[in-house]
């Protein structure tokens, strides 16, 4: 395929289909494996069930001091790269967050609230955190709500300098350890649940 007739058909033909709009460049997610450090196809991921854990977190409402909403995550190393927290918007628990803002606990970042289909109020605490950069459902409502998406893992999973300098350079469990015992002192986890989960 690198000789110069075939390259020649193939830029022809993407170039084609680039011009009447029926592919584009863009950023996405992808399946990474940071011990190979490359993307993995979806057809060769497995998803498999296993025991976990589901961490209820506590952010301050921005407008609201000394009130919270309680995110739950099966991966709370990622909070780091939150941008926003959905909500229902019938769920009447939360929807009158909608339009608030949250306050990123160890990072200090303020985040809106998002009215959005995707959080499921029979799930957790029906509030979800979201983290666009490192979650395929969380880019899909990051898209819909205009949130940019931080990535603060590196090809190795280690902690990049989009984190707060405590957690720069941290493998992603080791942060995980960090972040978990950070927030417990200040009194922002709420519970921890033990669950079986879907993990790809």
């Amino acid at each position: 395929t690198m000789d110069d007739g075939l390259s020649r058909a193939v830029t022809k033909v993407f170039v084609a289909l680039f011009k009447q709009k029926l592919i584009y460049k863009d950023q996405r997610l992808v399946n990474w494996d940071p011990k190979l450090e490359t993307a993995i196809s979806d057809l060769e991921v497995q998803t498999r069930e296993v025991k976990g854990k589901l961490w209820y977190l506590r952010y301050p409402l921005k407008e609201r001091p000394g009130e919270f909403i309680t995110v739950a995550t099966t991966r709370p190393e990622t909070m780091l790269g939150d941008t926003g927290v959905a909500v229902h918007p019938e769920d009447p628990r939360t929807r009158h967050l909608i339009g608030l803002h949250a306050v990123l606990p160890l990072v200090g970042r303020e985040i809106p609230i998002v009215g959005d289909d995707y959080a499921d109020p029979e799930k957790g605490s029906g509030a979800v955190k979201i983290t666009p950069a490192h979650d395929f459902n969380d880019f899909e409502v990051g898209r819909r709500h205009r949130l940019p998406a931080i990535s603060i893992f590196d090809r190795t999973a280690h902690v990049t300098d989009a984190a707060p300098p405590a957690y720069r350079g941290l493998e992603r469990f080791a942060a995980r350890e960090r972040i978990l015992a950070d927030l417990t002192e200040q009194g922002l986890v709420e519970k921890v649940d033990d669950i079986t989960h879907s993990v790809p």
